[in-house]
């Protein structure tokens, strides 16, 4: 699976015509500009806090509700396995990960560091108001689409305005590859900044 990710993942040796060479350049150029470390500068301390028990305690949570069957890493170390490191230790862990900006070798202890991540950052897109309704991906408690609902509020947005709605079903497997300059420079232009 890794060699199919990483072409996945990572843009082509040779960008498509499709692509803006210009633009990827350029944004290239800008993501090289982020230092390896920034200040975060939210009142809340969103992105330089250090992971506490509480927060392990979630994740591990979360990890019995929805992971605790998911396929182990390389290393066949499963879920339930981690779930019996005590959360003091688990939060060192993630805590020295972030101070070395190195991750963990053990897969599940890294999908567990990465699930802290997210929430950290859901956290904060919440409290600043920076997730719509339609986005329910990144909204606790949903399931990463809600067509209806999208479809709702197209035709009533349509109707509202006069406009007549067509719709289609399209498959867009792999439709938008992974650039990540574009990620960093969108993360850090809202103030993403970590230690």
């Amino acid at each position: 699976l890794r060699d199919v990710f990483e072409k996945r993942l990572n843009p082509p040796q040779l960008l498509p015509e499709s692509f803006d060479a210009t633009e990827h350049k350029f944004n290239r150029f800008l993501a090289a500009l982020i230092p390896q470390s920034t200040t975060d500068t939210s009142d809340e301390g969103f992105f330089s806090a250090k992971w506490t028990e509480q927060d392990i305690a979630e994740v591990k949570d979360h990890i019995r509700k929805h992971s605790l069957d998911s396929a182990t890493g390389e290393d066949a170390i499963l879920y339930a396995e981690i779930l019996q490191i005590p959360n003091d230790a688990l939060a060192y862990l993630c805590n020295e990960c972030i101070r070395r900006q190195d991750g963990p070798t053990i897969c599940c202890v890294l999908k567990l560091l990465t699930l802290l991540i997210h929430k950290r950052i859901t956290k904060w897109a919440i409290s600043r108001g920076l997730i719509p309704d339609y986005q329910n991906g990144f909204r606790e408690g949903y399931r990463t689409n809600n067509n209806p609902f999208i479809l709702r509020c197209v035709k009533e947005w349509a109707r509202s305005k006069g406009f007549t709605v067509y719709v289609a079903a399209v498959d867009a497997t792999n439709a938008f590859s992974a650039c990540y300059t574009n990620a960093w420079n969108t993360m850090s232009g809202m103030a993403i900044k970590t230690p």
